[in-house]
């Protein structure tokens, strides 16, 4: 799966690479990353012009008609009158801070899912489908719908621009540079496969190819874990809930009802790979992304089943169960996070006998308030975290 992370593979192979070069003075350096800062600046420009010179519309998937393919287009040629993205009434922004850098969430919110039922947390597990894309290398600063190496000006102050240092020409007038313009008569016989007016060798985008960018989808709903998600996925879906119910046909397929939850999202880099993307993925290095998700069930989940919910062993309470922060008996020498240890103390007693749970609600879901946590030496310190304190609650 493309959506989860892959750096720890990342890593080793970049260690292996090292180990087999250091002594080789010729040998290529390893770009240091970019200030995640700056990275975001020069992001959230790229992403708001691509909202602004953008369309959506649903194509119907042959395969699944419950995944409505999210068609993104740019606004040029006989799609000149389609309404921007970010004049959607389905569009809003969420904000998250991560080691001092803000970074927006740009969200499509077609369908917030059913009333009633239960979004997920970050660390629950999804029954989802998806499609995932990159942003189209089509930067157009003055948002005329006309890419920068098709535009007469790019910048939009005016004035021709220049190009290997000679003033580009618009013969007809139309904005696009001549050396673009289908409509040059030198330029005669040259394709322009999506009739955007544009050469397809100076068109970066392709409108009549809906899967020009994809690098994952999956159109069958499966189970996805929250907790292995990159974060602008997880920070999405935790806004949103599933259907209200299913049905199961005689062929032992599943038809979810038809209010399930439906959101497209666009997240910078620093929300999704940045630097490191998976290997063999085809997602480029600092490149925003784009996810239509439908939601179709969400379950708890409890990785170690030690009685206590993933995200409550969220320790320092940052939204991330997988960092070294939520590892309560690191100083052992212990590497495992809480939520994958099921002891977490490392005292000998399971977590799941420190504790006593009860789904008071039978509602499948544990709450913080549907379990009791002991303190039988009144340090302070759960049982469960503390190893002074290791009898067992439940025999």
């Amino acid at each position: 799966m493309n959506v989860r992370k892959y750096s720890c593979a990342i890593v080793l192979a970049l260690v292996a690479l090292y180990a087999c070069n250091n002594d080789d003075d010729d040998a290529p350096s390893i770009e240091p990353p970019r200030d995640r800062a700056e990275q975001q600046v020069n992001e959230a420009v790229l992403l708001e012009n691509y909202l602004d010179t953008h369309f959506y519309e649903f194509v119907d998937n042959p395969i699944n008609p419950d995944f409505q393919i999210v068609n993104l287009d740019t606004i040029a040629g006989v799609n000149s009158d389609r309404t921007p993205i970010s004049q959607s009434e389905f569009l809003s922004t969420k904000v998250i801070t991560r080691d001092g850098v803000d970074y927006t969430l740009h969200i499509l919110s077609f369908r917030k899912g059913a009333p009633g039922m239960r979004s997920p947390t970050f660390a629950d597990s999804t029954r989802v489908t998806y499609r995932g894309e990159q942003l189209y290398d089509n930067l157009d600063q003055d948002g005329d719908g006309i890419p920068d190496t098709a535009d007469v000006d790019a910048d939009g102050d005016g004035n021709p621009d220049t190009l290997n240092d000679e003033v580009r020409t618009d013969a007809d007038d139309d904005g696009i540079a001549d050396d673009s313009d289908v409509d040059n008569p030198e330029l005669a016989g040259e394709p322009d496969s999506d009739n955007d007016g544009i050469i397809d060798e100076k068109d970066s985008v392709d409108n009549n190819d809906v899967n020009r960018k994809v690098f994952d989808d999956r159109v069958s709903p499966f189970w996805f874990d929250q907790s292995a998600a990159i974060e602008g996925w997880r920070e999405t879906l935790v806004d949103f809930t599933g259907a209200s119910g299913f049905t199961i046909n005689t062929d032992g397929t599943v038809d979810y009802n038809d209010d399930f939850g439906n959101v497209t999202v666009f997240m910078p880099s620093g929300l999704a790979y940045f630097n490191n993307p998976p290997i063999g993925s085809g997602i480029g290095r600092y490149k925003s992304l784009v996810f239509n998700i439908q939601l179709y069930a969400v379950n708890e989940a409890d990785h170690d089943a030690d009685g206590i919910p993933s995200y409550l062993e969220d320790l320092d309470n940052d939204r991330l169960v997988a960092d070294s922060d939520d590892n309560s008996d690191s100083d052992t020498g212990e590497l495992i996070p809480d939520y994958l240890d099921n002891d977490d103390d490392n005292d000998g007693t399971l977590t799941r006998d420190e504790i006593t749970v009860n789904d008071a609600n039978n509602d499948g879901f544990i709450s913080l308030d549907e379990i009791t946590f002991y303190d039988d030496d009144g340090d302070g310190i759960k049982n469960h975290l503390d190893r002074d304190d290791r009898d067992p609650k439940n025999e």
